[in-house]
């Protein structure tokens, strides 16, 4: 019953966002359950797509042959937890903004806003790391923003002339957030493993 409604919700958040917004911002659905049944199974969907991406482009380098498998799971663990931290952040920071550019919604709103609005990235990460070549299809993420920009307005009832400048405010803020997470990721995997582990990626 549970994945048919976030099945549902998916397509629906695609293909009919305007609508399905109107009836996002209408629920009550604690925001621990939001991640729990939608954020979280694609977040981990993206990961392990990424994390088989890893094991079957490996190095063969025998010498770091020894690093394959817990390099993966370390690999595994941080492309879960990034995005998690990026997407309570981002919602605590949008929200903010939102406010103090004349919101009127409560903070729940800006994380749902933000965690639904991400469905496109999650999907082009899958998909970019199926193995076929298929980079190109990591346009899809920019139908996040879209998707952003069509629920800013239901979900937190910002007044219309102010939409623009909140889009392109939470576009700098998520895109530092990304930055800096990435960054973190990159120093960490430096210090845990070898230089040739980290090159071939």
């Amino acid at each position: 019953m549970r994945l048919f409604k976030t099945l549902k919700r998916i397509v629906r958040i695609i293909i009919v966002p305007l609508k399905e917004w109107q009836g996002i911002a209408v629920e009550s659905e604690p925001l621990g359950v939001i991640i729990k049944y939608y954020a979280w199974p694609l977040i981990v969907l993206s990961a392990v797509a990424k994390a088989v991406s890893i094991y079957l482009n490996f190095t063969d380098n025998a010498d770091l042959a020894q690093f394959k498998i817990p390099f993966v799971f370390t690999m595994l663990l941080f492309d879960m937890l990034g995005p998690i931290s990026v997407l309570l952040l981002g919602g605590l920071m949008i929200g903010k903004i939102g406010r103090s550019m004349g919101a009127t919604s409560h903070q729940q709103l800006s994380y749902s806003l933000l965690i639904y609005s991400y469905t496109p990235l999650f999907f082009s990460t899958i998909l970019i790391n199926t193995g076929l070549n298929l980079q190109y299809l990591g346009l899809i993420s920019i139908y996040s923003i879209v998707l952003f920009w069509l629920g800013i307005e239901p979900m937190l009832h910002l007044p219309s002339e102010r939409k623009l400048g909140f889009l392109i405010i939470s576009v700098m803020v998520l895109s530092f957030l990304f930055f800096a997470m990435t960054l973190l990721i990159r120093v960490a995997i430096n210090l845990l493993y070898p230089e040739g582990v980290v090159l071939f990626l």
